[in-house]
């Protein structure tokens, strides 16, 4: 028995040892596929991080916060400057007079003179590139008649945008009264983009070079560093007062991965230049943690026909359901066979449907957690049908629903 003792307690041990070399992965992390990755510290009042393309959120910090927005003002002020151009009530190539008030106002300039005319697109670029205030309230007064005026359609655009944490007090950012949260701006910057694409090319110029009547060329930069250090970033807007700190929203796409980053009240306190530099840093490193752990899926190109939706009361019948941006969206790497998707048709769906209109979406899930929607919209018009199609479709209807068919 004396002997058998220590045999026994050996393998005893043994297995034990063994045991634990197996399952000790799982514990440690050593050979874990999917480990969560690591956020990057963002020393900033807001911020949010999220896939354009789904709305997808990937890091966030009080998004639903109003904060000062400065510069970033001014993406309402261009939103409906292109809204008036969709319209047809304004061109690019229009000019317009620049008033004393447009002249005086202070900060941020495109030094535009009184008594001087400027075309739209001038005015556009002077905004875009130099964050021009003079060029702001030179836009207000030609679209609305007057500052106060166009501030009126600012936030009337803002209510019909379900912009609920938002207010504008000027065209321009100056006032720290302006206020809009994270979550608002994320909104406002993908109806802006999606509804006025070609508003991106503004964004994305690097510098801007303006001679008043009269006077010498002036050449301003951009001041999103990222267009210069980060591939892929084509926009959009930084802004800065004394009490906003240093905002920024950044996009970038790369292999189909549109990202939006917004930072709000950054470098606080700190130089133009200091402040500048540490916004950058915090968007690089926003993106940086995004682009090297997590990868766009595409399962559908883009405007390809995703599915046909019963249409009622309509001179046809069916819609195609299309995705302009493609169909997609993103998980973690390593995880790209796990993404599936479901399409959700609205199936009261009546005409007239317009071209663009949103008919259904699709919801993206990987291992069982959703991770992103996107719209589906109609391809193409389906107007009203006759009497006679109005009534035969609410009798067909009315049956379907009885028979629980519909």
């Amino acid at each position: 028995m004396s002997k058998s003792k220590p045999a026994s307690m050996l393998i005893f041990t043994y297995l034990i040892c063994f045991t634990l070399q197996l399952i000790s992965p799982l514990f440690s992390g050593y050979g874990t596929v999917y480990a969560a990755p690591e956020l990057p510290e963002v020393a900033a009042d807001s911020y949010l991080l999220a896939d354009l393309k789904t709305g997808r959120v990937f890091m966030s910090k009080d998004i639903n916060t109003p904060q000062v927005p400065a510069s970033l003002t001014k993406i309402m002020t261009l939103f409906i400057a292109f809204d008036e151009i969709a319209q047809g009530n304004l061109s690019f190539d229009d000019e317009v007079s620049i008033s004393e008030d447009a002249w005086r106002i202070g900060g941020s300039k495109m030094f535009l003179l009184v008594g001087t005319k400027a075309k739209v697109s001038e005015l556009i670029q002077g905004i875009t590139v130099a964050s021009g205030n003079d060029a702001c309230v030179a836009l207000a007064e030609h679209i609305s008649g007057s500052v106060t005026s166009f501030v009126d359609r600012m936030n009337r655009q803002a209510q019909l945008l379900g912009l609920t944490n938002t207010h504008f007090v000027d065209p321009h950012g100056l006032s720290d009264e302006n206020k809009i949260s994270a979550w608002d701006l994320f909104n406002l910057v993908n109806a802006y983009i999606t509804r006025y694409p070609e508003a991106l090319q503004f964004h994305a110029l690097k510098e801007f070079t303006y001679t008043p009547p009269g006077e010498n060329p002036i050449t301003q930069f951009n001041r999103n560093r990222l267009l210069w250090s980060y591939p892929g970033v084509y926009g959009l807007k930084t802004g800065f007062t004394s009490r906003a700190g240093f905002n920024l929203v950044a996009l970038a796409e790369r292999d189909g991965f549109s990202t939006i980053a917004i930072i709000f009240g950054s470098a606080r306190g700190k130089s133009i230049d200091e402040g500048e530099r540490e916004r950058t840093v915090l968007a690089t490193s926003m993106l940086d943690y995004l682009y090297k752990n997590f990868s766009y899926v595409q399962v559908a190109e883009p405007n390809a026909n995703i599915g046909k939706v019963r249409v009622w009361k309509g001179k046809g019948k069916w819609v195609e359901g299309i995705a302009p941006s493609g169909l997609g969206a993103n998980v973690e790497k390593g995880k790209e066979d796990s993404l599936s998707y479901e399409l959700i048709f609205d199936k009261e769906l009546e005409a007239p449907v317009h071209r663009g209109m949103k008919i259904g979406e699709a919801v993206f899930t990987c291992d069982g957690e959703e991770v992103g929607r996107m719209d589906l919209i109609a391809k193409d018009e389906v107007p009203r049908g006759n009497i006679f199609r109005v009534i035969w479709d609410s009798i067909a209807r009315s049956i379907l629903k009885a028979l629980g068919k519909a």
